[in-house]
């Protein structure tokens, strides 16, 4: 019997090691077609801009096309559930961002655990969301407006760019945190919110240095305070909200996942490579004209970053109840 129990043994070892051999060359060769990019916005923003960054660098380091796919739709869920179910060969990824965490939480019939069925790959950058003003709105800094929400709680008007999205969550951590009402209005896309905030129908907004820049430098709108631990580099006189209230730090973030049980060894190629990407001077001032900061690292400190912003955004939509649309 043991000896048909070692037989039995030599022969599955012997019939699996054309495969495993197969695998090793197939990882040792990769990438030796296109790799598909998907991306869960539409073209031309930020994001995609970005992405497309970082992807044509891969292609001419690695001698294969990185071909963007954009799959924009419920704040990059559809994107999502289509890469979870990919083959987890290296031949799939996504330029994922801090939505990609965030809408699985706040939509109910949403399949896709970030944890779970993602494997990092690199952080790419990170930014703060800005609060920004009407001209009219008399409150300069977050004290003011809070005191002024204190006397008029539910009064003031904060349009952000979609439902569920990074930008609201940041403002009800905020408003949770200093004890205030405000009333937050949606809107579909940054354009229709910065436009709602211009003429006036709302009086605060939150959104992206890269969407407001330009309106900030016209003086069509005035900032309050920028979300991430640090002030941004492209509007260093704008304080931290942190400065008011220690702790808070919330940042829009983007980079590279992949479907679970992609081989750990293109896992850490694609690391390595974005890594260096991430450090070319041009790409560093690219990254930094759009108000973001270049980040990299391993494959671990990227994992950890989408479990903390998992736990931490789950239990902001679990006491709020925000819930898409």
């Amino acid at each position: 019997m043991a000896g048909s129990t070692r037989r039995g043994a030599l022969l599955g070892a012997t019939l699996a090691w054309p495969s495993l051999r197969r695998s090793a060359h197939a990882q040792a060769d990769y990438p030796n077609r296109p790799v598909r990019v998907v991306i869960g916005f539409a073209a031309g923003g930020a994001t995609d801009i970005m992405a497309r960054l970082v992807a044509a660098r891969l292609a001419e380091r690695l001698g294969q096309p990185f071909v963007i796919e954009n799959r924009p739709g419920a704040g990059t869920l559809v994107a999502a559930e289509m890469v979870a179910r990919a083959a987890p060969d290296g031949y799939t990824v996504m330029y994922a961002s801090s939505s990609t965490v965030v809408t699985p939480l706040i939509n109910r019939g949403a399949t896709v655990d970030p944890v779970r069925d993602f494997a990092a790959i690199s952080l790419a950058q990170s930014s703060p969301m800005i609060l920004v003003a009407n001209n009219d709105f008399p409150p300069r800094t977050l004290a003011e407006i809070a005191a002024l929400a204190r006397q008029q709680p539910g009064l003031i008007n904060l349009s952000h760019p979609g439902r569920g999205g990074i930008n609201e969550l940041s403002v009800v951590m905020w408003t949770r945190r200093a004890g205030i009402e405000l009333t937050l209005v949606p809107f579909n896309g940054n354009q229709p919110s910065l436009n709602a905030l211009m003429r006036g129908d709302v009086q605060l907004a939150s959104d992206s240095p890269f969407a407001t820049r330009p309106l900030l430098e016209a003086g069509r709108i005035r900032p309050i305070a920028v979300t991430g631990p640090r002030r941004s580099p492209i509007l260093p006189d704008v304080p931290t909200f942190a400065e008011t209230l220690p702790g808070y730090d919330v940042t829009f973030w983007s980079g590279f996942i992949a479907p679970s049980r992609t081989p750990p060894a293109i896992l850490d190629r694609l690391n390595a490579e974005v890594d260096a990407i991430l450090k070319l001077p041009d790409v560093i001032e690219r990254i930094t004209s759009f108000g973001a900061e270049p980040m990299g690292g391993s494959r671990e400190g990227f994992a950890r970053t989408i479990a903390e912003d998992w736990r931490r955004f789950a239990v902001v939509v679990q006491e709020s109840g925000i819930r898409a649309e």
